[in-house]
């Protein structure tokens, strides 16, 4: 039953990031708006190479392959987009409270993917 649970868990925290770096890839000039609009430098690579990551492991996760490096390369782009995104430190209000709770999720997130590492896939992957 471990190996079912193992399953779901790997295709719901991925569905995400797969779902996210296709809509990236699809409307590019969108994705490429929100990276300009935190003055992030080198937009076109850092959109691109975020659509990489984001598609490449978590197809990664969902199959069940190299998880653990899949995992920890997510977990690390989760932290960095929550830094850069939800900088709930520099709002007031309802805004900080807004960012602050994206915030949250993004470490919960993390906290998933450091289950997954310590876990693994199970025994329900799909073998190339």
């Amino acid at each position: 039953m471990l190996d079912y649970y193992l399953l779901a868990g790997r295709v719901f925290i991925a569905f995400m990031y797969v779902l996210s770096g296709a809509n990236k890839l699809l409307f590019f000039s969108h994705g490429l708006e929100e990276v300009r609009s935190r003055n992030i430098p080198f937009p076109r690579l850092i959109l691109s190479s975020t659509i990489l990551v984001q598609l490449t492991c978590g197809i990664a996760i969902m199959a069940g392959w190299q998880t653990g490096i899949a995992s920890l390369l997510l977990a690390v782009f989760t932290l960095a987009t929550a830094l850069v995104f939800y900088d709930f430190w520099n709002l007031k209000g309802a805004q900080r409270t807004v960012s602050l709770t994206g915030f949250l999720e993004h470490i919960s997130i993390i906290g998933g993917f450091i289950i997954l590492i310590a876990a693994g896939p199970g025994n329900i992957v799909v073998r190339p």
